[in-house]
């Protein structure tokens, strides 16, 4: 009988019930691809699985799942397993910062884990630097949205592919009315994705919610997973890629950019995004965030395998 535990987490959250809930296995050594899709599926959320690094020079290694396929790369499970393994005492935050490297299908990425001033443990991670794609017309996109074509740009920004670790097309919307649209014709969504080839679509408003927030940011990425995911690192990176390298906002050698996401969802949740720009251009995107454990279990099934001690 085997007996693997899991955790869950609430990323992008400072409490429990708020933020993207993801699920944590850390004992995932001896899992079989099959069976982590089989636990990702009974989670019903998306799932990230610590194992052995398989590089050298990597500390830990993350697998990415979503109940249809493997990804490359899940920003916010990462931020959930730092978190879980924080929590586990596996590694621990400190006052200035503690700096491990972070094996995933995208590469060795840095992540490091911080104890804020009120005790909670911050995760940066630093993302794949952002490579930029063609722009995207926007009469296809507001087909595929449903909405006028005038209503997805700002000033002279329109659509455009970008990747940071994940590929999507990054939409501006012009005002907050219809950054709350239902946009219900998922297969319209599924077309233009499939043609474009991307993971995607994010969008993003300067009308924010939160006084704090730079931009609004919702995420639709219907192949992979939910129709609207919650909070998405790689797409929150992409976005704050798009804004310094449009020079939406005032823009230095270091620009930090607050975004917020997950209201149209019922689950708020704020990040905080540093630009970094050499020569002018952008050369690393770290995203923080914190996270809450908010279940602790195990999962228990007959198998042959050992599961492993990592």
């Amino acid at each position: 009988m085997a007996i693997i535990p899991f955790h869950i987490v609430d990323a992008f959250a400072d409490r429990p019930f708020t933020g993207n809930p993801a699920a944590i296995i850390p004992n995932a050594g001896s899992l079989t691809e099959a069976e982590m899709l089989q636990i990702t599926d009974e989670l019903s959320m998306e799932a990230g699985f610590v194992l052995p690094p398989a590089t050298p020079g990597a500390d830990v290694r993350l697998r990415f799942f979503t109940s249809r396929l493997e990804a490359n790369l899940s920003g916010h499970v990462v931020i959930a397993a730092f978190i879980s393994m924080a929590d586990r005492g596996f590694y621990k935050p400190t006052a200035h910062g503690s700096t491990f490297r972070l094996e995933t299908g995208a590469g060795i990425l840095p992540v490091t884990l911080k104890r804020n001033q009120t005790g909670n443990t911050e995760v940066t991670l630093e993302l794949p630097a952002p490579r930029f794609g063609e722009p995207v017309p926007v009469q296809e996109v507001a087909q595929a949205l449903g909405v006028e074509p005038e209503l997805l740009s700002l000033g002279d920004h329109g659509p455009q592919r970008i990747s940071c670790g994940f590929d999507q097309i990054i939409v501006p919307v012009a005002d907050r009315q219809t950054m709350r649209g239902s946009f219900l014709n998922q297969a319209a969504i599924n077309s233009l994705t499939d043609r474009r080839g991307v993971g995607g679509l994010t969008l993003i408003c300067p009308e924010t919610i939160n006084q704090d927030s730079d931009f609004q940011c919702r995420f639709f990425q219907p192949r992979m997973g939910p129709k609207e995911d919650i909070a998405s690192g790689t797409s929150l990176a992409a976005a704050a890629a798009y804004i310094v390298d449009r020079k939406m906002v005032p823009s230095t050698i270091q620009t930090t950019i607050t975004t917020e996401q997950g209201h149209s969802l019922g689950r708020p949740t704020l990040a905080q995004l540093q630009v970094i720009t050499t020569n002018g251009t952008i050369t690393t995107i770290n995203l923080t965030a914190t996270g809450s454990v908010v279940m602790r279990g195990s999962f228990h099934f007959a198998r042959k395998a050992q599961v492993s001690a990592f």
